[in-house]
This record gives C-alpha cells, structure tokens and sequence, in this order.
C-alpha cells in the first residue's frame, strides 16, 4: 500500500475512537461529573502515568539498538521532556491530586481499575517486546487526538478551571498536553511515513496503532469506572446515556 494511503487508513482506526467524545473528556467539557467523581478519576490517570518513564524507557533503548535516523530524535522528545527540568510529568500530574487533597503515599497505594490495569499492561508489554517504531506508533495517533487547539485535553482544561474551579497550576498537566502533544503526535507520524513502506513493516505499525487506541480508551474507561463504580467500556460508537439525575452517570457500552 502506498504510504500515504496506509497513514489515511490508520486516521481512519483513530477516528473510530474519537477521544473528544469519550465520556471522561466529554463529561468533563459539558460538567456531567462532580469535582470529588474528577480526583477519583485522576488518581487512576496518576497511576498511568506513573509508568511512563518505564514505557518511554524501553522505546528509547529500542531505538538505540535500531539506529533508524530521525526516530531517536522523535523518541528523545518525549523521553526527555517526560523527565528533564526541576519536575517531571509525574510530578506535574500529581499537582492535580495535591491541589484535590490526595496525599502521594494514597496516590501510590491506590487499586487500579479494570480499564487502568489493563492500559498499563498493553502499554508496557507492547513497549517492552515490540521495535521502537511500533512503540512510537503506539503513541501517534492517540497524541494527535490529544494535543492541539480541537484536541481533548483543550476541551477538557477550561471546564476544570472555570467550572471545577481548579486551579492552573492543578490542571497544568492539560494545559502541556494541549500544547504539546499535537507536535509530538505529528512528528512521530512523520517517522512512520518514512518507514511504513513495506507490507511486512505496514502490518506491525496498523496493529501498534490499534493497540495504542485500544489501550488509552481503556486508560479513559478506568478513570469513569473509579467515578461511577461501574465496570462499563465505551466502544466509541454508542450514544451517551444518562440516569439518575443529578448524576448522570453514562452508560458506557
């Protein structure tokens, strides 16, 4: 398949899950969700993302080894924005939880949902046994969702602000992703573009990509699952449904 044909077909996989419309960002952007059902939520999203330098670690020792021009450039610019400067992402992400009362030792401790667990452990194992481009597959397509002005981290940080009333620094973590996950997301479809160009090569990234969609849905489903108590997976094609007002609780497949 020629490329630009086969990066179509992969937008096409993305857009079968729009990440706008899950219910946690979609919740948040129209306010179906309490402040208190929020920090439940983001607890598990701490617990994710506290893998992260694990996950970015074996990406970037993959490319290493692969010495594929232009793709440790890209995996660099994750891992080292991921954990240089005086915080790291973690640290970032764990303002939320602070500003929410949460203490990190609760943080830590906490158990992780069905939809957190099994995020967590499609990301690693993928990570860990899979090239550094399929690793960087994994990541494009569900950060170029996130990222940019239309992005589902924008949607979500003015609700949590002026809504929520959380603060910016609480809510910080959106902010960067709105900034700068569409670039990352871009770059990395960039890398794929100069190296998806075989049939064999092609199959790997197509089922990386899936696996990263697969995966942050179900990351997203984990955080409605801590706030609801449901053990529900929105499948990105069912209408929202509401019960039980003032809670509005969706129904989520």
């Amino acid at each position: 398949m020629h490329v630009d044909d086969f990066i179509e077909e992969l937008w096409m996989y993305a857009h079968s899950f729009p990440m706008r419309e899950h219910p946690w960002f979609r919740g948040i952007a129209e306010h179906w969700w309490t402040r208190e059902q929020i920090i439940a939520g983001e607890v598990q999203h701490y617990l994710r993302v506290r893998e992260n330098p694990v996950y970015f670690g074996y990406i970037a020792a993959h490319a290493a080894e692969e010495r594929l021009p232009g793709l440790t450039e890209a995996v660099l610019e994750d891992y080292m924005e991921e954990l240089s400067g005086d915080r790291s992402h973690v640290d970032i992400m764990f303002q939320f939880l602070e500003e929410g009362g949460v203490a990190r030792e609760d943080a830590d401790n906490a158990q992780p949902t069905p939809g957190t667990l099994a995020a967590i452990e499609m990301i690693l194992g993928h990570c860990q046994r899979r090239s550094a481009l399929e690793g960087v597959a994994m990541l494009a397509f569900v950060e170029s969702q996130h990222g940019g002005p239309d992005g589902a981290a924008a949607s979500a940080y003015p609700a949590l602000v002026g809504h929520y009333g959380f603060s910016e620094w609480a809510a910080e973590t959106y902010r960067i992703h709105a900034e700068q996950d569409v670039g990352h997301g871009q770059s990395q479809i960039d890398v794929i573009r100069r190296y998806a160009t075989t049939d064999e090569m092609q199959g790997k990234i197509r089922r990386a990509v899936r696996l990263g969609l697969t995966a942050w849905n179900l990351e997203y489903d984990g955080h409605v699952q801590a706030m609801t108590g449901l053990r529900d997976h929105w499948d990105g094609g069912h209408p929202l449904v509401h019960t039980n007002p003032p809670m509005r609780v969706p129904q989520l497949g």
